[in-house]
This record gives C-alpha cells, sequence and structure tokens, in this order.
C-alpha cells in the first residue's frame, strides 16, 4: 500500500478534520471520497435512492402514513414475497 502526505496548516487540519466528522467519516474516507470519483452505479443509486426519500417525505407531509405497526407491514411484504 502506498502512502501520500501532504503538509497543512494547523488550520486547515482542523478543517477538513471537522467536515469529516460532521459526515461521520474519518479524515481518510473523506479525503479519498473528494479526490476520487465515485462509479456511476453508485451515482445512481444514490439518486434512486433519494427520489424514493423525496416521495415518502412528500407523502408523510401530506398526511399519507399508514396505520399499521411496522411488524404489520413487515409480516405483510415478507407473505407476499413468499407467495
Amino acid at each position: 500500500m502506498s502512502r501520500l502526505s501532504i503538509d497543512l496548516t494547523p488550520e486547515q487540519h482542523q478543517k477538513i478534520k471537522a467536515v469529516a466528522a460532521l459526515q461521520g467519516k474519518s479524515i481518510k474516507e473523506y479525503v479519498l471520497a473528494q479526490i476520487l470519483p465515485t462509479s456511476s452505479d453508485e451515482n445512481m443509486a444514490l439518486n434512486e435512492l433519494e427520489m424514493l426519500l423525496d416521495e415518502r417525505i412528500k407523502s408523510a407531509r401530506a398526511g399519507k402514513i399508514s396505520k399499521k405497526s411496522v411488524e404489520e407491514i413487515f409480516q405483510e411484504v415478507y407473505s407476499e414475497n413468499t407467495k
């Protein structure tokens, strides 16, 4: 494995550390995510997830929520998938 070193001011280091922490990443994970492009499959999956969640949020805000428990929903989906 190769090592990459860069010189940073203490302020730059703290800023990178803080931004990474806010995203729940290590400094290494954050920097690699910033400098290496993600695959198109990852972008497509992320876009699909964002669209799904946006739709669900809009439905919830419009009052379209289920009265079922999580267990009831799970059982319903499980029984549909085992047919």
